[in-house]
Protein backbone atom coordinates (compact mmCIF):
# COMPACT_ATOMS: atom_id res chain seq x y z
CA UNK A 1 0.00 0.00 0.00
CA UNK A 2 3.18 2.17 0.66
CA UNK A 3 4.27 1.86 -3.19
CA UNK A 4 2.42 4.71 -4.56
CA UNK A 5 3.76 6.94 -1.78
CA UNK A 6 7.31 5.70 -1.96
CA UNK A 7 6.80 6.43 -5.83
CA UNK A 8 5.52 10.10 -5.66
CA UNK A 9 8.91 10.64 -2.93
CA UNK A 10 10.79 8.95 -5.79
CA UNK A 11 10.01 12.25 -8.43
CA UNK A 12 10.45 14.39 -5.57
CA UNK A 13 13.03 13.82 -3.69
CA UNK A 14 17.12 12.42 -4.01
CA UNK A 15 16.52 8.80 -5.35
CA UNK A 16 20.05 8.03 -4.09
CA UNK A 17 18.71 8.88 -0.62
CA UNK A 18 15.50 7.04 -0.77
CA UNK A 19 17.43 3.92 -2.23
CA UNK A 20 19.75 3.81 0.78
CA UNK A 21 17.12 4.53 3.15
CA UNK A 22 15.12 1.89 2.08
CA UNK A 23 18.15 -0.74 2.02
CA UNK A 24 18.83 0.71 5.95
CA UNK A 25 15.19 0.33 6.89
CA UNK A 26 14.67 -3.29 5.73
CA UNK A 27 18.10 -4.11 6.77
CA UNK A 28 17.84 -3.29 10.20
CA UNK A 29 14.18 -4.55 10.75
CA UNK A 30 15.67 -7.59 9.66
CA UNK A 31 18.49 -8.09 11.91
CA UNK A 32 16.48 -6.29 14.67
CA UNK A 33 14.17 -9.81 13.61
CA UNK A 34 16.54 -11.77 15.00
CA UNK A 35 16.67 -9.75 18.66
CA UNK A 36 12.54 -10.13 19.19
CA UNK A 37 11.36 -12.22 22.04
CA UNK A 38 7.85 -12.16 21.24
CA UNK A 39 5.82 -12.87 17.70
CA UNK A 40 3.81 -9.17 17.79
CA UNK A 41 7.43 -7.60 17.65
CA UNK A 42 8.29 -9.75 15.02
CA UNK A 43 5.92 -9.19 12.95
CA UNK A 44 6.11 -5.38 13.58
CA UNK A 45 9.52 -5.66 11.80
CA UNK A 46 8.99 -7.84 9.37
CA UNK A 47 6.54 -5.49 8.24
CA UNK A 48 9.07 -2.75 8.24
CA UNK A 49 11.04 -4.79 5.54
CA UNK A 50 8.32 -4.34 3.52
CA UNK A 51 8.16 -0.78 3.80
CA UNK A 52 11.81 -0.56 3.15
CA UNK A 53 10.87 -2.69 0.14
CA UNK A 54 8.31 -0.64 -1.22
CA UNK A 55 10.48 2.61 -1.22
CA UNK A 56 13.34 0.99 -3.27
CA UNK A 57 11.78 -0.25 -5.99
CA UNK A 58 10.27 2.97 -7.89
CA UNK A 59 13.46 5.24 -7.08
CA UNK A 60 15.51 2.44 -8.69
CA UNK A 61 13.74 1.72 -11.68
CA UNK A 62 13.37 5.31 -12.43
CA UNK A 63 17.11 6.12 -11.62
CA UNK A 64 18.30 3.15 -14.03
CA UNK A 65 16.55 4.69 -17.03
CA UNK A 66 17.70 7.80 -16.83
CA UNK A 67 21.57 6.40 -16.67
CA UNK A 68 20.38 4.01 -19.85
CA UNK A 69 18.48 5.01 -23.12
CA UNK A 70 17.10 3.09 -25.80
CA UNK A 71 20.53 0.95 -26.62
CA UNK A 72 20.17 -0.36 -23.04
CA UNK A 73 17.44 0.40 -20.89
CA UNK A 74 15.80 -2.72 -21.00
CA UNK A 75 19.14 -5.49 -20.59
CA UNK A 76 20.27 -3.17 -17.63
CA UNK A 77 16.54 -3.08 -16.07
CA UNK A 78 17.10 -6.84 -17.13
CA UNK A 79 20.39 -7.35 -15.20
CA UNK A 80 18.53 -5.33 -11.98
CA UNK A 81 15.55 -7.73 -11.95
CA UNK A 82 17.58 -10.96 -12.03
CA UNK A 83 18.85 -9.74 -8.65
CA UNK A 84 14.98 -10.97 -7.74
CA UNK A 85 14.90 -13.96 -9.19
CA UNK A 86 18.83 -14.99 -7.57
CA UNK A 87 17.78 -13.33 -4.21
CA UNK A 88 15.08 -15.96 -4.21
CA UNK A 89 16.36 -18.73 -4.93
CA UNK A 90 19.99 -18.41 -2.99
CA UNK A 91 17.98 -16.51 0.08
CA UNK A 92 15.70 -19.36 0.70
CA UNK A 93 18.94 -21.81 0.74
CA UNK A 94 21.45 -20.04 2.96
CA UNK A 95 19.00 -18.88 5.26
CA UNK A 96 17.33 -22.30 5.51
CA UNK A 97 21.30 -23.64 6.32
CA UNK A 98 21.90 -20.79 8.65
CA UNK A 99 19.36 -21.85 10.70
CA UNK A 100 19.94 -25.35 10.61
CA UNK A 101 23.34 -24.95 11.76
CA UNK A 102 23.27 -21.47 13.93
CA UNK A 103 19.51 -21.26 14.44
CA UNK A 104 16.98 -19.00 13.34
CA UNK A 105 17.97 -15.74 14.68
CA UNK A 106 21.32 -16.09 13.11
CA UNK A 107 19.65 -16.42 9.60
CA UNK A 108 18.17 -12.73 10.24
CA UNK A 109 20.95 -11.16 12.32
CA UNK A 110 23.23 -12.66 8.92
CA UNK A 111 21.53 -10.84 6.12
CA UNK A 112 20.53 -8.11 8.25
CA UNK A 113 24.27 -6.91 8.81
CA UNK A 114 24.65 -7.61 4.88
CA UNK A 115 22.28 -5.36 4.07
CA UNK A 116 23.74 -2.78 6.56
CA UNK A 117 27.16 -2.76 4.89
CA UNK A 118 25.17 -2.86 1.28
CA UNK A 119 23.78 0.45 1.98
CA UNK A 120 27.52 2.37 3.17
CA UNK A 121 28.17 0.80 -0.04
CA UNK A 122 25.34 2.48 -2.23
CA UNK A 123 25.68 5.28 -0.41
CA UNK A 124 29.36 5.56 -1.44
CA UNK A 125 28.86 4.81 -5.00
CA UNK A 126 25.89 5.72 -6.35
CA UNK A 127 25.65 9.12 -8.04
CA UNK A 128 22.39 11.06 -9.27
CA UNK A 129 21.44 11.27 -12.96
CA UNK A 130 19.05 14.07 -13.86
CA UNK A 131 16.02 13.67 -14.91
CA UNK A 132 15.50 12.20 -18.36
CA UNK A 133 19.24 12.74 -18.94
CA UNK A 134 19.09 9.31 -21.34
CA UNK A 135 16.40 10.73 -23.52
CA UNK A 136 17.79 14.20 -24.02
CA UNK A 137 20.99 12.53 -25.02
CA UNK A 138 19.37 10.84 -28.00
CA UNK A 139 16.49 13.66 -28.78
CA UNK A 140 18.56 16.45 -30.98
CA UNK A 141 15.38 18.16 -31.78
CA UNK A 142 13.75 18.31 -27.92
CA UNK A 143 13.17 22.08 -27.14
CA UNK A 144 12.54 21.69 -23.31
CA UNK A 145 14.35 20.13 -20.32
CA UNK A 146 12.08 17.89 -18.22
CA UNK A 147 10.83 20.02 -15.14
CA UNK A 148 9.66 19.16 -11.32
CA UNK A 149 5.61 18.05 -11.71
CA UNK A 150 3.15 18.81 -8.64
CA UNK A 151 1.85 15.65 -6.94
CA UNK A 152 -1.21 15.82 -8.71
CA UNK A 153 -0.01 16.19 -12.58
CA UNK A 154 2.07 13.12 -11.95
CA UNK A 155 -0.45 11.04 -10.77
CA UNK A 156 -2.69 12.26 -13.79
CA UNK A 157 0.05 11.86 -16.14
CA UNK A 158 0.35 7.81 -14.48
CA UNK A 159 -3.29 7.71 -15.49
CA UNK A 160 -3.28 9.89 -18.85
CA UNK A 161 -2.59 7.44 -21.89
CA UNK A 162 -4.65 4.20 -22.62
CA UNK A 163 -1.70 2.61 -23.24
CA UNK A 164 -0.28 3.42 -19.34
CA UNK A 165 -3.73 1.77 -18.04
CA UNK A 166 -3.42 -0.99 -20.70
CA UNK A 167 0.18 -1.77 -19.56
CA UNK A 168 -1.02 -1.93 -15.54
CA UNK A 169 -4.53 -4.15 -16.51
CA UNK A 170 -1.75 -6.19 -18.07
CA UNK A 171 0.80 -6.42 -15.09
CA UNK A 172 -1.94 -7.48 -12.89
CA UNK A 173 -2.79 -10.51 -14.88
CA UNK A 174 0.30 -11.34 -14.48
CA UNK A 175 0.59 -11.25 -10.69
CA UNK A 176 -2.71 -13.25 -10.90
CA UNK A 177 -0.71 -16.08 -12.16
CA UNK A 178 2.28 -15.19 -10.49
CA UNK A 179 0.88 -15.12 -6.64
CA UNK A 180 -1.25 -18.59 -7.44
CA UNK A 181 2.17 -20.06 -8.77
CA UNK A 182 4.61 -18.73 -5.64
CA UNK A 183 1.28 -20.01 -3.56
CA UNK A 184 0.24 -23.15 -4.78
CA UNK A 185 2.97 -24.95 -6.85
CA UNK A 186 4.83 -26.37 -3.96
CA UNK A 187 1.39 -28.01 -2.44
CA UNK A 188 0.63 -29.31 -6.21
CA UNK A 189 4.15 -30.92 -6.51
CA UNK A 190 4.13 -32.63 -2.50
CA UNK A 191 0.34 -33.95 -3.16
CA UNK A 192 0.66 -35.20 -7.26
CA UNK A 193 4.40 -36.41 -7.41
CA UNK A 194 4.66 -37.15 -3.52
CA UNK A 195 7.46 -34.76 -3.42
CA UNK A 196 9.16 -34.21 -0.11
CA UNK A 197 8.49 -30.88 1.02
CA UNK A 198 11.71 -29.04 0.71
CA UNK A 199 12.05 -30.92 -2.60
CA UNK A 200 8.44 -29.30 -3.74
CA UNK A 201 10.02 -25.69 -2.29
CA UNK A 202 13.03 -26.38 -4.05
CA UNK A 203 11.64 -27.32 -7.79
CA UNK A 204 8.50 -25.06 -7.60
CA UNK A 205 10.80 -21.98 -6.96
CA UNK A 206 15.01 -23.41 -8.67
CA UNK A 207 13.97 -24.38 -12.52
CA UNK A 208 11.12 -21.09 -13.13
CA UNK A 209 13.67 -18.60 -11.25
CA UNK A 210 16.67 -19.69 -13.02
CA UNK A 211 14.45 -19.45 -16.29
CA UNK A 212 13.04 -16.16 -15.51
CA UNK A 213 16.94 -15.10 -15.16
CA UNK A 214 17.72 -16.00 -19.00
CA UNK A 215 15.07 -14.71 -20.54
CA UNK A 216 15.00 -10.96 -18.62
CA UNK A 217 18.58 -10.81 -20.15
CA UNK A 218 17.10 -12.10 -23.34
CA UNK A 219 14.20 -9.82 -23.46
CA UNK A 220 16.19 -7.21 -22.58
CA UNK A 221 18.65 -7.30 -25.16
CA UNK A 222 16.21 -8.13 -27.86
CA UNK A 223 14.01 -5.65 -27.22
CA UNK A 224 17.05 -3.26 -26.82
CA UNK A 225 18.20 -3.64 -30.39
CA UNK A 226 15.12 -3.79 -32.00
CA UNK A 227 14.05 -0.10 -30.43
CA UNK A 228 17.11 1.27 -32.22
CA UNK A 229 14.31 1.15 -35.14
CA UNK A 230 10.75 0.70 -33.32
CA UNK A 231 10.21 1.47 -29.85
CA UNK A 232 7.10 -0.29 -30.09
CA UNK A 233 9.65 -3.67 -29.66
CA UNK A 234 9.19 -2.92 -26.18
CA UNK A 235 5.72 -4.35 -26.04
CA UNK A 236 5.98 -6.80 -28.65
CA UNK A 237 8.59 -8.54 -26.23
CA UNK A 238 6.12 -8.42 -23.95
CA UNK A 239 3.43 -9.51 -26.09
CA UNK A 240 5.62 -12.57 -26.89
CA UNK A 241 6.05 -13.70 -23.28
CA UNK A 242 2.88 -13.72 -22.04
CA UNK A 243 1.62 -15.60 -25.45
CA UNK A 244 4.43 -18.02 -25.37
CA UNK A 245 4.29 -18.79 -21.64
CA UNK A 246 0.43 -19.31 -21.91
CA UNK A 247 0.72 -23.03 -22.94
CA UNK A 248 3.81 -24.02 -19.67
CA UNK A 249 1.19 -22.55 -17.32
CA UNK A 250 -1.05 -24.66 -18.85
CA UNK A 251 0.78 -27.95 -18.89
CA UNK A 252 2.36 -27.66 -14.99
CA UNK A 253 -1.00 -27.90 -13.84
CA UNK A 254 -2.59 -30.39 -16.37
CA UNK A 255 0.22 -32.84 -16.80
CA UNK A 256 1.19 -35.96 -15.22
CA UNK A 257 4.56 -36.22 -16.11
CA UNK A 258 6.81 -34.61 -13.45
CA UNK A 259 9.39 -34.17 -15.92
CA UNK A 260 6.89 -32.25 -18.46
CA UNK A 261 5.95 -30.30 -15.35
CA UNK A 262 9.59 -29.17 -14.19
CA UNK A 263 10.35 -28.75 -18.03
CA UNK A 264 7.11 -26.52 -18.04
CA UNK A 265 8.36 -24.91 -15.18
CA UNK A 266 11.65 -23.66 -16.49
CA UNK A 267 10.08 -22.69 -20.11
CA UNK A 268 7.29 -20.92 -17.80
CA UNK A 269 10.00 -18.82 -16.40
CA UNK A 270 12.12 -18.07 -19.47
CA UNK A 271 8.53 -16.53 -20.80
CA UNK A 272 8.27 -14.86 -18.15
CA UNK A 273 11.80 -12.77 -17.97
CA UNK A 274 10.38 -11.99 -21.69
CA UNK A 275 7.51 -9.69 -20.11
CA UNK A 276 9.38 -8.95 -17.12
CA UNK A 277 12.62 -7.51 -18.70
CA UNK A 278 10.46 -4.87 -20.50
CA UNK A 279 8.00 -4.26 -17.82
CA UNK A 280 8.86 -0.62 -17.09
CA UNK A 281 10.87 -0.15 -19.84
CA UNK A 282 7.79 -0.15 -21.77
CA UNK A 283 5.81 1.89 -19.29
CA UNK A 284 8.79 4.97 -19.40
CA UNK A 285 7.80 5.27 -23.45
CA UNK A 286 4.63 6.71 -22.20
CA UNK A 287 5.32 8.04 -18.97
CA UNK A 288 7.32 11.50 -18.42
CA UNK A 289 10.70 11.53 -16.89
CA UNK A 290 9.69 13.43 -14.23
CA UNK A 291 6.52 11.29 -12.81
CA UNK A 292 8.17 8.07 -13.78
CA UNK A 293 8.58 6.59 -9.51
CA UNK A 294 5.26 7.54 -9.12
CA UNK A 295 3.81 5.98 -12.46
CA UNK A 296 6.01 2.81 -11.23
CA UNK A 297 4.31 3.11 -7.75
CA UNK A 298 1.22 2.96 -8.89
CA UNK A 299 1.50 0.00 -11.12
CA UNK A 300 2.74 -2.33 -8.68
CA UNK A 301 0.16 -1.14 -5.89
CA UNK A 302 -2.55 -2.09 -8.76
CA UNK A 303 -1.08 -5.11 -9.95
CA UNK A 304 -0.14 -6.66 -6.56
CA UNK A 305 -3.12 -5.79 -4.90
CA UNK A 306 -5.81 -7.29 -7.73
CA UNK A 307 -2.96 -10.17 -8.17
CA UNK A 308 -3.03 -10.68 -4.83
CA UNK A 309 -6.83 -12.73 -4.50
CA UNK A 310 -5.76 -15.40 -6.96
CA UNK A 311 -4.60 -17.85 -4.14
CA UNK A 312 -7.99 -17.62 -2.71
CA UNK A 313 -9.54 -17.81 -5.68
CA UNK A 314 -7.12 -21.10 -6.54
CA UNK A 315 -8.17 -22.69 -3.05
CA UNK A 316 -12.00 -22.17 -3.69
CA UNK A 317 -11.85 -23.70 -7.07
CA UNK A 318 -9.35 -26.89 -6.34
CA UNK A 319 -11.82 -27.84 -3.62
CA UNK A 320 -14.57 -27.94 -6.75
CA UNK A 321 -12.09 -28.82 -9.02
CA UNK A 322 -8.91 -29.92 -8.29
CA UNK A 323 -5.47 -28.65 -7.18
CA UNK A 324 -3.98 -28.61 -11.02
CA UNK A 325 -6.80 -27.29 -13.05
CA UNK A 326 -7.13 -24.85 -11.01
CA UNK A 327 -3.16 -23.79 -11.90
CA UNK A 328 -3.79 -24.71 -15.35
CA UNK A 329 -6.82 -22.29 -15.50
CA UNK A 330 -4.59 -19.24 -14.91
CA UNK A 331 -3.13 -19.33 -18.02
CA UNK A 332 -5.83 -17.71 -19.52
CA UNK A 333 -4.75 -14.89 -17.69
CA UNK A 334 -1.23 -14.62 -19.59
CA UNK A 335 -3.71 -14.88 -22.83
CA UNK A 336 -5.72 -11.78 -22.23
CA UNK A 337 -3.28 -9.69 -21.07
CA UNK A 338 -0.74 -10.49 -23.99
CA UNK A 339 -3.89 -9.57 -26.38
CA UNK A 340 -4.31 -6.68 -24.34
CA UNK A 341 -0.91 -5.32 -25.36
CA UNK A 342 -0.94 -6.04 -28.74
CA UNK A 343 -4.34 -4.69 -29.63
CA UNK A 344 -2.64 -1.61 -27.60
CA UNK A 345 0.46 -1.56 -29.80
CA UNK A 346 -1.97 -1.78 -32.71
CA UNK A 347 -4.32 0.83 -31.32
CA UNK A 348 -2.72 3.16 -28.99
CA UNK A 349 1.29 3.25 -28.46
CA UNK A 350 2.33 5.10 -31.02
CA UNK A 351 0.10 8.04 -30.27
CA UNK A 352 0.84 7.62 -26.71
CA UNK A 353 4.77 7.68 -27.03
CA UNK A 354 4.60 10.42 -28.95
CA UNK A 355 2.72 13.05 -26.64
CA UNK A 356 4.67 11.83 -23.84
CA UNK A 357 7.85 13.00 -25.90
CA UNK A 358 6.25 16.67 -26.78
CA UNK A 359 5.37 16.81 -23.38
CA UNK A 360 8.36 15.89 -21.65
CA UNK A 361 10.20 17.42 -24.75
CA UNK A 362 9.08 19.36 -26.80
CA UNK A 363 9.36 17.24 -29.74
CA UNK A 364 6.03 17.96 -32.14
CA UNK A 365 6.86 14.64 -34.56
CA UNK A 366 7.74 10.83 -34.07
CA UNK A 367 8.00 8.56 -36.56
CA UNK A 368 7.77 5.11 -35.38
CA UNK A 369 7.04 2.11 -38.38
CA UNK A 370 3.44 0.67 -37.38
CA UNK A 371 3.58 -3.06 -35.25
CA UNK A 372 2.07 -5.69 -37.65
Amino acid sequence: MLVPVAGSLGDALSRKNLIVLALLLWSTATFLSGLVGGFALLLGFRALTGTGEAFYYPAANSMISDYHGQPTRALAMGVHQTSVYLGIIVSGTLAGYIGQKYGWRWAFLSFGVAGILLALVAWRLLREPGRGQSDLAEIPTAAVAPQQLPLWNRIVESFHSPTALVFMAAFMGMKLVDAAYLTWMPTLLYRKFSMTLAGAGFHATFWHHAGAMLGVLLGGRTADRLALRTRVSRPAVQVAGLLLGAPFIFLLGWSDSIGTVLASLGLFGVFRGLYDSNLFASLYEVVRPEARATATGIMIAVAFLGGGCSPLLIGWLSGRTNLGLALAGTSAFYVAAGLLIWFDCRLWFHRDAARMRAAAFGVVKNVQPKFT
